[in-house]
């Protein structure tokens, strides 16, 4: 028994070396599997190279006629303009706003309709034959919708809240969600941008509900308006009452504290309610803030769609490298002449090929 013990031993260590060997082979396959990929790719490199080499002058001829072609084209060819515009939408209207500019862009970019771009916009058919496209796009930062979501995420109950993390909230947010927008209009005419403002400001929110919610909101805000300062009238003559009961009583005793000793009829005989007149101060200045808050509200929301942010006078070229020509058509150049020569070699190929069958 003792003699044979260490044969189990000695059938696990031969069993270990065998994995270790196959481990080794699967890394040995493996790197010489990527280093081939390696040398195909340095071959592949190697052949293209030689064979742009052999053939260059093809290729330069046709890299140097894609740019004379280009320059002419683009010396002929009118610049693309842009410029930005930033709104605040009030009265849920964003999905109206981007509807109308979806329809400014249909008709500027697809139909290119200058007759009814012109009409809606208030200026001439040339001009509006210049306007190449209407975009839109929500204006916000990380910081806004964090304060969004934080506002939302305390509106909700505890088991919603559980499953509604800032990540599925971020991806649930539309472009609809949002108050502050930038609108971006490409023309061929960078003297455009001021002459079509206003007729756009308006057409943005040109809808019959949406305009009656603002008469409505305005008219409420100035009847609260009204009734504040009412209130801040009353409240003024009550400090002042109140003064000059503080002015007669001290003339008649000492009076011990800081507030106005006022007798009230259903007190009882000998006692006294004292007022004091710093609390009314105080409530009218809460009133004073409320109102200036209702000024501001009333500018905000003065209008539908609000500016923020004017077009500048003149736009500025918004074109890309690829958009110039002098660029592009080499580039195409030089890959039709790789494709015709690649086509012509695989023909050859072919043709070797079936002589040997």
């Amino acid at each position: 028994m003792s003699k044979e013990a260490p044969q189990p031993q000695q059938s696990e260590e031969v069993d270990l070396g065998q994995l270790f060997k196959l481990i080794g082979n699967a890394f040995d396959r493996l790197f010489k599997f990527i280093a081939s990929i390696f040398i195909t790719i340095y071959n592949a490199i190697i052949a293209l190279l030689s064979h742009i080499y052999n053939r260059l002058i093809w290729y330069v001829s046709a890299v140097v006629l894609g740019v004379i072609v280009g320059v002419v084209i683009d010396l002929n060819s009118k610049k693309l303009y842009g410029a930005n515009m930033f709104i605040e939408t009030n009265f849920n209207s964003a999905r109206q706003v981007y509807e109308n500019v979806k329809e400014f862009h249909q008709l500027a970019n697809i139909d290119k309709d200058s007759v009814e771009l012109a009409k809606k916009l208030n200026i001439p058919v040339s001009l509006a034959a210049t306007l190449k496209g209407f975009y839109i796009k929500p204006d916000f930062d990380e910081n806004e919708i964090a304060e969004m979501y934080s506002e939302f995420y305390t509106r909700l109950d505890s088991l919603s809240q559980t499953g509604m993390t800032y990540d599925r909230y971020k991806e649930s947010l539309t472009p609809y969600n949002f108050k502050i927008h930038q609108i971006g209009v490409a023309s061929t005419n960078k003297q455009i941008y001021e002459k079509i403002e206003a007729g756009l400001t308006k057409q943005l929110s040109n809808n019959t509900y949406l305009n009656e919610l603002k008469e409505v909101g305005i008219e409420n805000l100035k009847r609260q308006d009204v009734t504040l300062s009412k209130q801040i009238s009353k409240t003024d003559s009550l400090v002042d009452e109140y003064l000059k009961i503080r002015i007669n009583e001290s003339k008649k005793e000492p009076i011990a504290g800081s507030g106005t000793n006022l007798f009230m009829g259903n007190t009882e005989a000998g006692t006294s309610l004292i007022v004091d007149e710093s609390k009314v101060l105080e409530n009218k200045l809460q009133l004073e803030e409320i109102r200036r808050d209702i000024n501001e509200d009333l500018i905000e929301k003065k209008n539908v769609v609000n500016v923020l942010a004017s077009f500048p006078k003149t736009g500025y070229d918004i074109s890309e490298w690829y958009d110039k020509k002098k660029f592009l058509l080499p580039i195409v150049f030089f890959t039709i002449a790789l494709l015709v020569f690649v086509f012509l070699g695989l023909g050859k190929f072919l043709k070797e090929q079936n002589k040997n069958k």
